[in-house]
């Protein structure tokens, strides 16, 4: 069953958050993750004040989603994106 990661963040250095995108986005590829949706925050329906941007990353299991965030691979952009962004990240199975 497939596995959403979600990611919800601010940018706090756009000059390393547009180094580390294409990186990104070809590691996710790599480890056969898909972008479902990548954008702004509309509105805060209930709860507490989302960060300001959201994504959401399919992957084929809990397992592949863990192996991506945990590979040798991603570290390098991990690291950077600590530098680039405040996020809040996790997994949902969609078993």
């Amino acid at each position: 069953m497939p596995a959403f990661v979600h990611v919800n963040f601010r940018i706090k250095d756009s000059k390393r958050q547009a180094r580390i995108a294409p990186m990104f986005q070809q590691a996710l590829q790599t480890a056969g993750g898909r972008i479902v949706h990548f954008g702004p925050v509309v509105e805060l329906l209930e709860g507490d004040a989302p960060l300001p941007m959201a994504g959401i990353f399919e992957f084929e299991t809990v397992d592949h989603a863990l192996a991506f965030y945990r590979s040798p691979e991603y570290a390098p952009i991990k690291a950077e994106r600590d530098l680039a962004q405040e996020a809040r990240i996790f997994i949902v199975d969609a078993s």
